[in-house]
């Protein structure tokens, strides 16, 4: 039943003009979605889940003592662990003028799970085509 969901939902089936612009630029790919976005998602309630866990064992017999330590740790292991995957440097930092070193904050260059990562993996530019600096046009 063509149009069947529109004139339900009341939206307009699209023009060719739109599915041939849709067919030609799908989007992200499914890996894609998956460690840019829903596995961010999903991996940030896991860690609310784990400190709420930690919050619960010490207030069973309330111990202030091994809650502080205790959800400091998990806190730093879990920020870590998101820089880890996700940290995306600013591309104007000057990130190629200098090498990386790791901190205590900061452990790697750019997250594992980023398009930054994807493209430095692939041998090329981890920045692709961003302008790093002010724009040669805006001067002219």
């Amino acid at each position: 039943m063509p149009g069947g969901a529109s004139k339900v939902l009341g939206v307009e089936p699209p023009d060719a003009e739109t599915r041939a612009a849709a067919v030609a630029e799908p989007g992200a790919s499914w890996r894609e979605f998956l460690y840019f976005e829903l596995a961010k998602v999903w991996i940030l309630l896991g860690l609310f889940i784990v400190d709420t866990w930690i919050v619960v064992y010490w207030t069973q017999p309330p111990s202030l003592l091994g809650l502080g330590p205790s959800l400091v740790a998990a806190i730093y292991l879990e920020l870590l662990l998101y820089r880890f995957l996700w940290y995306r440097p600013d591309p104007e930092e000057g990130y190629r003028a200098t090498p990386f070193r790791p901190t205590w904050l900061r452990p790697v260059r750019y997250g594992r799970w980023t398009p930054e990562a994807f493209r430095a993996r692939e041998g090329k530019d981890p920045f692709g085509d961003v302008a790093v600096g002010p724009d040669p046009r805006e001067f002219l």
